[in-house]
């Protein structure tokens, strides 16, 4: 059989992604030499039918007026590291996602549990807090630890709208048994607020599987900006 040429590969190669919506393509996708599937591939780019997502990596999405409409962030990390357990929303992100801020970053910021490269993205190493991945905590839950251990930082709401804002999650969005199963890996504040969170949203018997801080300081220096929290833990 005649091998194919490198014209009649690169127009294969055209063919199929500009019929294409809402997917990824590598080099390894296509059948053809790599030396015309990746100016293929490179030139559709520059056509504006398809995104460059990182370095080999491209997608196809939905054309808009305003260009290709970009891949979300979870499809890119699930798309080049398969199992997202673990990950979640860190920063402002998180905060927003609960609800308690505002404010959007201006590049998304995930918490992962592994080295991540390539990517346009801001990421947070989360490698100690292996309970995450291990109890398959969601979005929501994920970013409750960040706000929690952050919450100086992220949060605009008044302490007391906040954790009125928390405690209605908590149990729909938040499944208190799971926060509090995957607690152990967090830092001590984390799990001081947590415990203390969870009593406050009428959650005891969830708050007391909560391992707690050592040391009384830690305890006291973890509540101190919460009142509400202070009283219940």
């Amino acid at each position: 059989m005649k091998e194919p040429t490198l014209k009649s590969s690169a127009s294969r190669v055209r063919h199929h992604v500009v019929h294409s919506h809402n997917c990824f393509f590598t080099v390894g996708d296509f059948d053809g030499p790599r030396s015309a599937v990746a100016p293929a591939l490179s030139r559709l780019k520059v056509d504006g039918e398809l995104v460059r997502v990182r370095r080999g990596l491209y997608w196809r999405g939905v054309k808009t007026p305003l260009g290709m409409a970009p891949p979300l962030s979870a499809q890119i990390l699930e798309y080049v590291y398969g199992d997202t357990a673990g990950i979640g929303p860190a920063g402002l992100d998180a905060a927003h996602t609960l609800g308690l801020t505002t404010q959007i970053a201006r590049r998304p910021t995930f918490a992962v549990p592994y080295v991540v490269e390539g990517l346009s993205f801001r990421f947070v190493h989360r490698a100690r807090r292996t309970g995450r991945a291990s109890y398959r905590l969601g979005e929501a839950e994920i970013a409750l630890f960040e706000v929690l251990d952050n919450w100086e930082h992220v949060v605009e709401l008044s302490s007391t709208d906040a954790l009125k804002r928390l405690r209605s999650l908590i149990g729909t969005a938040i499944r208190p048994e799971k926060v509090a199963a995957a607690s152990f890996t967090e830092s001590a504040q984390v799990r001081e607020r947590l415990h203390a969170l969870l009593i406050f949203a009428g959650h005891k018997k969830d708050a007391d599987q909560v391992s707690r801080a050592v040391d009384a300081t830690t305890r006291e220096k973890a509540l101190k900006k919460f009142p509400e929290l202070a009283v219940a833990g």
